[in-house]
C-alpha cells in the first residue's frame, strides 16, 4: 500500500499515480512463473544452463542477497567485455531497475539489438523502467512490441495489464490478466492485479472473492494482505482494512494508509 508522505499528507498527485503504486509488475517480486506455460520459479530473463563463470555466479548471488550496489559493480565489470552475452546485459539492467536507477537501466537495455535472443527480456525491462518513471504510455509501446515476440508470455501479459490499468484502460487490462488465469488460474501476480483492477472499477465483491483465497493461504504474503486492505479501503470498509493492515504494519502507518485511502475515494474518477 502507498504510505503517507513525509510532508504529512497522502501526497496524491493523480489517480494514475495511485494505480501504479498498488499494482504489481512481474519483476518486482518473486512471482510464481517466468512464462505462461512454465511452472518453475525464475527471474525475468532466461539464461543459459551452461556454467556462466565464477564472476557471473557471484554477481547473481550478490543480487539475490539484496546487495544491489555491489551487484551493480560486478555486472558493470562483466559487461565491460563487449563479447558478453546479451542476457547478462539484461540482468545488469534489471538490477539497475531494482536499485532505483531506471534511466541508467534503459541505457543498458537499449544496447540490445532487435534481433538479439535477449530482446524480449530487454523490452520487458524497458517497460518496467518506464513505468517506474511514470510513463505508462511508453511502457505500453514496449509491451506491444514484446507481445509480438511472446504473445502467450505471462510476464508480457501481466505487465501489459499494469500499463493499461495505469492508463485507466481497465477492461483491456482485465483481458490481459484473464489470458494468464485461463491457463494458470493460481498465478498470484495475475490474481492480485485482477482483483485490484476490479476494485478500481467498483466491482468490489468480485475483487474480494478473487484475492481472499490468496490471503487465507498459508503462503500469504504481507503484499497480498495489503492489497486486500486497499480493496476494503476503496470500498470504505475502514474496519476490515485496518484489521488487515495491522497484521504487518504499525498503528501509525495503518492510520496514515486509511487517511490516504479516504483521500483516494474522494479523488477517484
Amino acid at each position: 500500500m502507498v504510505r503517507k508522505s513525509s510532508s504529512g499528507r497522502a501526497g496524491i498527485t493523480g489517480w494514475a499515480v495511485f494505480i501504479a503504486a498498488i499494482l504489481q509488475i512481474v519483476g518486482c517480486a518473486n512471482t510464481d512463473v517466468p512464462g505462461l506455460l512454465s511452472s518453475t520459479n525464475g527471474s525475468r530473463t532466461q539464461t543459459s544452463p551452461a556454467d556462466p563463470g565464477a564472476a557471473l555466479r557471484v554477481a547473481r548471488a550478490t543480487r539475490q542477497a539484496g546487495d544491489l550496489t555491489t551487484a551493480i559493480q560486478l555486472y558493470r565489470n562483466l559487461t565491460a567485455d563487449k563479447k558478453v552475452a546479451p542476457d547478462v546485459m539484461v540482468e545488469f539492467a534489471d538490477t539497475l531497475v531494482e536499485a532505483g536507477s531506471p534511466d541508467d537501466a534503459i541505457d543498458v537495455y537499449s544496447q540490445i539489438g532487435p534481433r538479439s535472443p535477449a530482446r524480449l527480456g530487454a523490452l520487458l525491462g524497458m517497460a518496467r523502467a518506464t513505468l517506474n518513471i511514470g510513463d505508462p504510455a511508453k511502457a505500453l509501446e514496449y509491451l506491444n512490441e514484446a507481445q509480438l515476440l511472446g504473445p502467450q508470455d505471462a510476464r508480457v501479459l501481466i505487465d501489459r495489464g499494469v500499463a493499461l490499468d495505469t492508463l485507466n484502460r481497465h477492461a483491456e487490462a482485465q483481458d490481459c490478466y484473464r489470458s494468464v488465469l485461463s491457463v494458470t488460474p493460481r498465478q498470484v501476480s495475475a490474481r492480485n492485479n485482477m482483483a485490484l483492477s476490479l476494485a478500481l472499477t467498483g466491482r468490489f465483491d468480485e475483487a474480494i472473492a478473487l484475492i481472499a483465497p490468496i490471503v487465507r493461504s498459508s503462503a500469504a504474503t504481507p503484499r497480498a494482505r495489503e492489497n486486500m486492505a486497499v480493496i476494503y479501503g476503496l470500498m470504505g470498509d475502514d474496519d476490515r482494512a485496518a484489521t488487515l493492515s495491522r497484521m504487518d504494519l504499525d498503528e501509525g502507518t495503518t492510520k496514515a494508509n486509511l487517511i490516504f485511502l479516504a483521500e483516494v475515494r474522494g479523488s477517484r474518477p
